[in-house]
C-alpha cells in the first residue's frame, strides 16, 4: 500500500523552493549591481565615493610645488617638504556631497589658509581666492572671508595618514560647510583676485555659494 505524503511536508517543500528562488533573485540583483558599479568606475576610498572629471595626477614630492600668486605682496612657491613644516592644525569635520551622500567625522590635518595668506601678504584689493587642481582642468573659488573661516584648511593628511591621491592628495581644500565640489582636490595653485571666478561645476548650473542645491 502506497504511503501518501503529508500536507505539511508538501507545504514545507513549496516554502523552501520559494525561499531559494527569492534568494537567487536577490543575489542576482546584488551581483548585477556590483558589476554595474565596477563598469561605471565607481569606487569608495575612506568612505568617499570617488568622483572626478580628470585622472588622478602623478605626485613627486621632490618636484611638487604650491604656488600662491595674484594680489599678494610676496608670491610663494612652497615645496612639499616646506609645506609639511608650516604651522599645522587637525580637525574632525563632516563632508557632504551635492549628490546626497555624506561622510561623518573625517579627521584632517593640514595648513590653515590664514597661515599662507599671512606669509604671502594680501594686498588691499584682495577679495577672492581661486584654487586650481594640478591638471588645470578644475578650479573653484572662495571669498577671502570664507577661506579664513576657522575650519577651512588645505589638508595633506586624512585619518593620520598621508592623503590618498584618490581623495585629493597631496593637497586638497577642505571647506566643511560647503558641498564637495567646492573642496578642490590636487590643489597646487592659489591665485588671489579682486573678482570671483566661476568654478567648473558652477559653469554647469551648480550654485557658487556651495550650500544650495543646483
Amino acid at each position: 500500500m502506497n504511503q501518501e505524503k503529508e500536507p505539511g511536508s508538501i507545504k514545507e517543500y513549496i516554502s523552501r523552493r520559494k525561499f531559494l528562488i527569492y534568494l537567487g533573485i536577490f543575489l542576482g540583483i546584488i551581483i548585477a549591481g556590483l558589476s554595474f558599479l565596477k563598469k561605471a568606475g565607481i569606487k569608495t576610498i575612506n568612505r568617499f565615493r570617488i568622483r572626478s572629471i580628470e585622472q588622478t595626477p602623478a605626485f613627486d614630492p621632490d618636484t611638487w610645488k604650491l604656488i600662491v600668486d595674484g594680489l599678494v605682496a610676496t608670491p610663494l612657491s612652497i615645496s612639499y617638504k616646506d609645506l609639511l613644516e608650516l604651522e599645522s592644525k587637525e580637525q574632525v569635520t563632516d563632508f557632504h556631497c551635492v549628490e546626497g551622500w555624506s561622510v561623518d567625522e573625517v579627521k584632517w590635518k593640514g595648513v590653515s589658509l590664514n597661515v599662507l595668506f599671512k606669509k604671502a601678504g594680501l594686498k588691499p584689493d584682495a577679495v577672492f581666492a581661486t584654487f586650481y587642481s594640478s591638471s588645470g582642468l578644475y578650479n573653484d573659488s572662495l571669498s577671502i572671508k570664507e577661506a579664513l573661516e576657522q575650519d577651512v584648511l588645505l589638508a595633506y593628511m586624512m585619518y593620520d595618514e598621508p592623503l590618498p591621491p584618490e581623495n585629493g592628495g597631496p593637497l586638497r581644500l577642505v571647506m566643511p560647510r560647503m558641498f564637495g565640489y567646492k573642496n578642490v582636490k590636487w590643489v597646487n595653485k592659489i591665485t588671489i583676485k579682486e573678482t570671483q571666478d566661476i568654478g567648473y561645476w558652477e559653469r554647469y548650473g551648480y550654485k557658487i555659494d556651495g550650500v544650495s542645491y543646483p
